[in-house]
């Protein structure tokens, strides 16, 4: 336990990251929202309802469960939950890139949004891989 004499350095490493716990808060927030979004979705697209069905449940679902349990642990300060948010994030990156791709070239509907949307959620999805990769996330959760 600190002093109230200690250096500005050991003071650093108790406060986490910039943006650590926005971060967490938001991963958690979205990863819970992804659950009814993609449901509705679904239910609202009939083209493709099947395959929206197939991705939901065997790609969707288990990655938003890791990306709970990810920002779970990160906002208790775990270790493993940086490993975990980083699995859920390529995990998801992949998910959205193969989806997207092959939305685009195949259903013309909805394509403009899609061409606009899609490239935004890669950046923001390798925006978020790229920040919880830091070693600085990992040198504090220490």
């Amino acid at each position: 336990m600190p002093t109230l004499s200690a250096t500005p350095a050991a003071l650093a490493e108790l406060q986490p990251p910039r943006g650590y716990r926005v971060l967490a808060w938001t991963g958690l927030a979205v990863n819970v929202l992804a659950l009814p979004v993609g449901l509705l979705l679904i239910l609202r697209d009939g083209i493709w309802r099947t395959a929206n069905i197939t991705v939901y449940t065997s790609a969707l679902l288990p990655t938003v469960a890791l990306g709970v349990v990810a920002c779970i642990a990160l906002l208790q300060w775990r270790l493993w939950g940086q490993i975990l948010a980083i699995v859920a994030l390529a995990m998801g990156l992949a998910i959205e890139l193969a989806y997207g791709i092959v939305r685009l070239v195949l259903v013309s509907e909805g394509r403009t949004l899609l061409a606009v949307g899609a490239p935004l959620t890669w950046v923001l999805t390798v925006a978020a891989l790229v920040f919880w990769c830091r070693p600085a996330i990992r040198a504090y959760l220490r």
